[in-house]
């Protein structure tokens, strides 16, 4: 590994140098290679845990969580705005965050808090859910955005079927929070629901959002 390339590297060799040193008598890039065919690919070893993991790829529980923490730090460092840029729009929302949460296999809730400008402060994972629903109280979904003294929240979650178009409880949801916003005076600017790469679902672009829009928020509705 040490005169290859990390950019021209093959997912076998990224895979060894994450591993070290091999386990059982096998050098790293067999282990790699046994973990790959195990797992169909790298996007298989996601949905191994640490115990399955060390089942099928012919390493111990600390290469296992190795492999798993580098897979999430990849997956963290290219998913999320920076602090500053500016979200004025739904189309901004996706394409700042659908990286986030692609290949999550549960619903995952979050927020993105912005100040007036529209300037993003920070953004923060409020809950994991289940395959078809995710579980949020308004006291969990708002305390990052009283916390950082947000002038307005856009909550986002991820559908993993694909398919962006809200259910009721998204919708009843949405309605609570937009009306606990209003009594905290931090405005639910929108609700985005993340579907595949190119399809999204805006409650504000719905005019689904208690008092429309503030801030001079507006949104485009990728089809």
């Amino acid at each position: 590994m040490n005169t290859i390339s990390i950019e021209t590297a093959s997912d076998e060799e990224l895979l060894a140098a994450v591993i070290g040193l091999g386990s059982r008598g096998l050098d790293s890039l067999s282990v790699a290679r046994s973990a790959l065919e195990a797992a169909g690919g790298v996007e298989g070893l996601r949905e191994h845990s640490t115990a399955s993991l060390c089942a099928v790829g012919q390493i111990g529980p600390a290469r296992a969580r190795a492999i798993l923490a580098a897979l999430e730090l990849g997956r963290r460092s290219l998913g999320r705005a920076r602090p500053g840029e500016r979200l004025g729009s739904s189309a901004d929302v996706h394409d700042a965050f659908w990286t986030w949460l692609a290949g999550e296999r549960v619903e995952v809730f979050g927020c993105a808090l912005v100040d007036a400008k529209l300037r993003l402060i920070d953004a923060e994972q409020i809950s994991r859910g289940t395959l078809t629903a995710s579980i949020v109280h308004p006291r969990e979904a708002f305390a990052p955005a009283v916390r950082n003294s947000a002038s307005g929240v856009i909550f986002i979650h991820n559908h993993p079927s694909g398919d962006p178009d809200p259910s009721d409880e998204d919708r009843r949801i949405t309605c609570r929070l937009s009306e606990v916003g209003h009594i905290l005076g931090i405005p639910v600017l929108d609700h985005v629901v993340l579907g595949t790469p190119d399809s999204y679902f805006s409650f504000a672009d719905a005019g689904l959002i208690e008092g429309g829009a503030p801030h001079g928020y507006r949104g485009m509705v990728l089809r």
